[in-house]
């Protein structure tokens, strides 16, 4: 009885059964361009001196921006801006700034803050060197 049961196991788990396979549906695949915010700031990072910087500005205000990357590229000029000591380079960028502002579907309110921000602190920056120079001068004289 028991090779009898052991037999029938056997013959149970033995058998190959085919479960019709289902294709998965083809995965379709979206090529995309690196953003432009991630190229300009590769490209200002490896600027070696002022020099550099303003002719990878002159070089991306060549090529048009696309209105979706146009918020990226605004954080990075604005962030590029507030570390730059050449003035040159600065008002490459506030240029640029201007021109990105006025692209068609970008609504600068999302960076406004971030522009006030920078430029607030641009202005304390020259108002307290300005106050410095002043007094300094008044107590030579």
């Amino acid at each position: 009885m028991a090779a009898h049961l052991k037999k029938r196991v056997y013959e149970e788990f033995s058998k190959v059964v085919q479960v019709p396979h289902e294709e998965a549906p083809a995965k379709k695949l979206r090529l995309s361009k690196p953003s432009k915010s991630a190229a300009l700031h590769v490209d200002l990072c490896k600027a070696s001196s002022s020099t550099d910087a303003l002719q990878y500005l002159l070089t991306f205000s060549r090529k048009p921006v696309e209105a979706e990357s146009v918020e990226g590229v605004v954080r990075i000029l604005l962030e590029h801006y507030y570390k730059e000591t050449d003035n040159s380079v600065r008002l490459k960028i506030a240029s640029l700034l201007g021109l990105l502002s006025k692209t068609p579907g970008f609504t600068p309110d999302c960076i406004v803050d971030d522009a006030i921000n920078t430029l607030g602190s641009e202005s304390k920056k020259h108002l307290d060197s300005f106050t410095l120079e002043s007094n300094i001068w008044i107590h030579s004289h």
